[in-house]
C-alpha cells in the first residue's frame, strides 16, 4: 500500500488556510475617541432697516379738563349809583357805572366778603366789581370766592431757608399805589347824581367815586331835592367815609351859593356824619374835591350817604 503523504498535505492545507486568513481579514476599525462636541453657536437674526422719513408724528390732541358746573348768577340791587372797577380795590381803573335801583347779576365776591364781581350791564361776558355796601341780595351763599391780585401786591418768595441755618430776612411791605381819578364830565350844571329824596318812595341815596388834584377828576357834585310842601322843614344826614392821600373838603350849595362848608374832613379813620335842617325849595347840591396836601398827587376815594331823618 502507497503511503500518503498526510503531513505534507496537512501542512500544506494549514499554510493556505492561514495565507487565506492573513490576506482576507476584515479591517477591524477601533472606536475613535469622541472630541468634545462644540456648544452651538448663538445665531443673530439682523433685520435691514431703511433709513427714517421725513414723515410727522400725528399732533397730539391736547385733553381739555372737564369743565365745572357753571354757577348761576345771583340778581342784586344797588341802592346806590356805583362805580365798577376793573379790581376789588377803590384805587383800580373804573371801567364802569350801576345807576341807583339797578339790577345786577352776581357770578363773584372777594375773600373780604367786601366786593362783588358783578357781569357789566352792556355785556353778558365781561365782568367788574363794585362795594357789597350798597346792593341788596337776598342769599349769597351760592356766589364763589374769586381770589384776585392787585396791583402792587409783592407776590414773589422772600426768600428759601434752609432749617438748620438762621437767617434773618426783611419783610417789605409793598406801597400802593395811586392812580389819578379817571374824569367823568361830571360838573355843577350836570352832576353826577340829580335825585329827588322822598320818605313814601327814596328815602336816600348813595354814590362812591373818586376824585385827584392836580391831576385827574378834581371834584363831583351830587345833586338832591326834597319833596314836600315849599317851606316844610327836613332833617337830612350825611354820612361821608373817605380814604387816599389827602384830606377831603365838602361843601353845601344851592342856586350857585355855598350854604355851609367842612373843610379838611380827615380820611381813612372814621365815618364822618353831618346832621342838615334844610328846608324844601329849590334842589341842593354837594360840592366834594380834594384838600391841599403834602403829597405830589392828592388822592381822595368816598362813598356818601344822603338819607331823610324823621
Amino acid at each position: 500500500m502507497k503511503k500518503t503523504p498526510s503531513r505534507t498535505l496537512v501542512f500544506s492545507l494549514a499554510l493556505f488556510v492561514f495565507s487565506v486568513a492573513v490576506g482576507c481579514s476584515p479591517e477591524i476599525i477601533l472606536p475613535a475617541t469622541p472630541a468634545s462636541t462644540p456648544s452651538p453657536t448663538q445665531i443673530f437674526m439682523i433685520t435691514a432697516t431703511l433709513p427714517a422719513t421725513q414723515t410727522p408724528l400725528p399732533t397730539a390732541t391736547a385733553v381739555g379738563i372737564p369743565p365745572t358746573k357753571p354757577v348761576a348768577p345771583v340778581e342784586g340791587q344797588t341802592t346806590s349809583q356805583l362805580n365798577v372797577r376793573g379790581a376789588p380795590s377803590a384805587e383800580s381803573e373804573q371801567v364802569g357805572t350801576v345807576e341807583i335801583f339797578a339790577k345786577v347779576q352776581i357770578v363773584g365776591k372777594d375773600p373780604s366778603n367786601k366786593w362783588w364781581m358783578i357781569l357789566l350791564p352792556e355785556s353778558s361776558t365781561e365782568k367788574g366789581w363794585i362795594t357789597t355796601q350798597f346792593v341788596q341780595v337776598a342769599d349769597t351763599s351760592s356766589v364763589p370766592v374769586i381770589n384776585v391780585a392787585l396791583q402792587g401786591e409783592n407776590n414773589a418768595p422772600i426768600a428759601e431757608v434752609n432749617s438748620t441755618e438762621s437767617v434773618s430776612v426783611a419783610t417789605i411791605v409793598p406801597t400802593a399805589l395811586l392812580a389819578s381819578a379817571p374824569l367823568d364830565g361830571d360838573s355843577a350844571e350836570a352832576p353826577a347824581v340829580n335825585i329827588t329824596l322822598s320818605e313814601a318812595s327814596v328815602p336816600y341815596l348813595n354814590y362812591s367815586n373818586d376824585i385827584s388834584s392836580p391831576e385827574g377828576d378834581a371834584g363831583d357834585w351830587v345833586k338832591f331835592a326834597l319833596e314836600g310842601k315849599t317851606g316844610q322843614e327836613q332833617i337830612v344826614s350825611v354820612v361821608v367815609d373817605c380814604s387816599g392821600s389827602s384830606k377831603l373838603n365838602l361843601e353845601l350849595l344851592q342856586n350857585g351859593v355855598t350854604l355851609q362848608s367842612w373843610p379838611n374832613i380827615t380820611c381813612g379813620q372814621q365815618r364822618h356824619q353831618l346832621q342838615l335842617y334844610l328846608f324844601v325849595s329849590a334842589p341842593y347840591t354837594l360840592h366834594l374835591f380834594p384838600a391841599p396836601g403834602d403829597t405830589a398827587l392828592h388822592y381822595v376815594s368816598y362813598t356818601l350817604a344822603v338819607q331823610l331823618t324823621k
